[in-house]
């Protein structure tokens, strides 16, 4: 039974009805509405062995984007919060190959992020219906690096088109973003509820499918916990997501990280399977975040990345990469610049290390 033709049109009705009272209860103040966004542009540089190239483009760790959201309180301490957000369509760090490099601007209807109703109460949770995050989203990311908009667990998203030479210097069909993944969930339509924060404790559920693009019917339902507190000096994030898909392999997922506030030293850890698969990954992260300037603080990492069975079973995926970003308080900037090399093998075949460099600054407003 499709969500789409069943679940979402039933759904859409309950969920929209529970909202009556809620409006019925909105205080005379006016909403409050929030313009935002980020640039987030570079230059990506890679070295397949035999070539190199350079090209300006978004960054897709964290790519540029636009949103507005309107939040209404209500008499009972609830809000209603509607939010709008979307990509620029300009060309990606993770769509370029070195044949096609031209930085442009074209957008698609995959470029919605979020158009999203939620209400959320003060004892009941969280209730979303729209587009949004499933709540597996973020289940393999937590970290307190501070360097996330240049390195993260998403290893491909700065060369996911890149393709692979083989070992004696022609090109494959293997590209970066078949090699490696981190099972973490994504934005979908769909409904969404989310408990409220019990002593650092958190979980979610959500149900829906993809609408953004053609040719995937199959039907969503995620579960995602989180447990985040302070310890005296240190902060604990921990989280696990289970992403269960109707016709294809369901995923698990989790993540962890912990940083120590007066040195700034911290650690994240990831790991992820298929549960009826073979791939899987582990990922670990270590940083450093110091006060070095005023202008803002100085967040430097490295990570390792090991993942096997993707693309071909047998394979082995390992990616190195360090990163450093410089904070500028004053302009909402950040300047950042990592470095990361790929390594792939298979049984069958050997395939020439990819050394990929990227230099960029995000500036939020």
């Amino acid at each position: 039974m499709k969500i789409k033709q069943q679940l979402a049109p039933v759904a859409a009705a309950a969920f929209g009805l529970s909202f009556v009272p809620a409006l019925a209860q909105a205080q005379s103040a006016g909403p409050v509405w929030d313009f935002y966004g980020q640039l987030n542009m570079g230059v990506v540089s890679v070295d397949d062995g035999v070539d190199s190239n350079s090209a300006f483009t978004d960054n897709d760790n964290s790519n540029s984007r636009i949103g507005l959201s309107m939040t209404q309180a209500m008499q009972n301490g609830s809000e209603l919060k509607l939010t709008f957000e979307t990509g620029l369509g300009l060309t990606g760090s993770s769509s370029i190959n070195g044949t096609d490099d031209d930085f442009d601007a074209e957008y698609h209807r995959t470029e919605l992020r979020k158009f999203d109703l939620a209400y959320k109460t003060p004892t009941m949770g969280t209730f979303s219906l729209g587009q949004g995050s499933t709540s597996t989203d973020g289940s393999a990311e937590a970290d307190f690096s501070g360097t996330g908009v240049a390195a993260y667990v998403g290893i491909s998203d700065i060369a996911g088109s890149q393709s692979l030479r083989f070992a004696d210097g022609t090109l494959s069909t293997v590209n970066i973003g078949n090699t490696n993944g981190s099972f973490d969930g994504s934005r979908r339509l769909r409904v969404r509820y989310d408990t409220p924060v019990y002593s650092g404790f958190s979980a979610s559920v959500s149900a829906g499918q993809e609408v953004l693009k053609s040719g995937d019917d199959n039907d969503y339902y995620d579960v995602g916990t989180r447990y985040a507190t302070d310890y005296g000096d240190y902060k604990i994030d921990t989280r696990l997501g289970y992403s269960f898909r109707d016709s294809t392999n369901d995923l698990v997922m989790g993540s962890a990280a912990v940083l120590h506030a007066p040195t700034g030293l911290n650690l994240a850890v990831s790991a992820g399977r298929q549960v009826a698969g073979d791939a899987d990954y582990a990922y670990i992260k270590a940083g450093l975040t110091r006060d070095y300037w005023a202008i803002g603080s100085t967040s430097l990492s490295i990570d390792y990345y090991d993942g096997n069975d993707f693309t071909v079973a047998g394979s082995d995926t390992s990616s190195v990469g360090v990163a450093v970003v410089q904070r500028l308080d004053e302009y909402n900037t950040e300047l950042y610049a990592t470095y990361r090399t790929y390594e792939f093998d298979s049984a069958s075949a050997s395939y020439q290390d990819m050394d990929v460099t990227f230099v960029g600054a995000r500036w939020k407003f």
